[in-house]
C-alpha cells in the first residue's frame, strides 16, 4: 500500500514544478514573421506584440492581405509557444517520474 506521506510529498513537488513551469512559460515569448507582419506571442497563450513594416502598408488596396497575414502570424506564433508549453509540461512530467500520464 503506497504511503501517504510520500504521496502528499509528490504532489507538493508537482505543484511546485508546476508552478514553476507556468512562471517560465509566461516569459517565454516567440516570434513568426512574415510579409512584413511580425507577432510575438507569450507561452500564456497571448499576444506580446505586433509589427508592421513599411512595406506592408504601402496601399490601402493590401488592407485584406495585410488582414489574413496578421491573423495568420499570430496564430502561427500561438501555435510556436503551445509546442513549448507542451514539450516543458512533458519535461516536467518525466523529471517527477509521470512521463506516462501524457502519452
Amino acid at each position: 500500500m503506497p504511503n501517504f506521506f510520500e504521496q502528499a510529498k509528490k504532489a507538493l513537488e508537482m505543484r511546485n514544478k508546476m508552478k514553476k513551469l507556468q512562471k517560465e512559460l509566461e516569459e517565454t515569448v516567440k516570434d513568426y514573421e512574415n510579409g512584413g507582419v511580425k507577432v510575438s506571442a507569450r507561452g500564456d497563450i497571448s499576444i506580446a506584440a505586433v509589427a508592421i513594416t513599411d512595406e506592408a502598408l504601402l496601399a490601402p488596396a493590401k488592407k485584406d492581405k495585410l488582414e489574413r497575414l496578421l491573423l495568420d502570424n499570430a496564430n502561427k506564433a500561438l501555435k510556436l509557444v503551445k509546442d513549448v508549453a507542451e514539450q516543458r509540461g512533458k519535461e516536467a512530467m518525466k523529471e517527477l517520474g509521470m512521463s506516462g500520464m501524457l502519452g
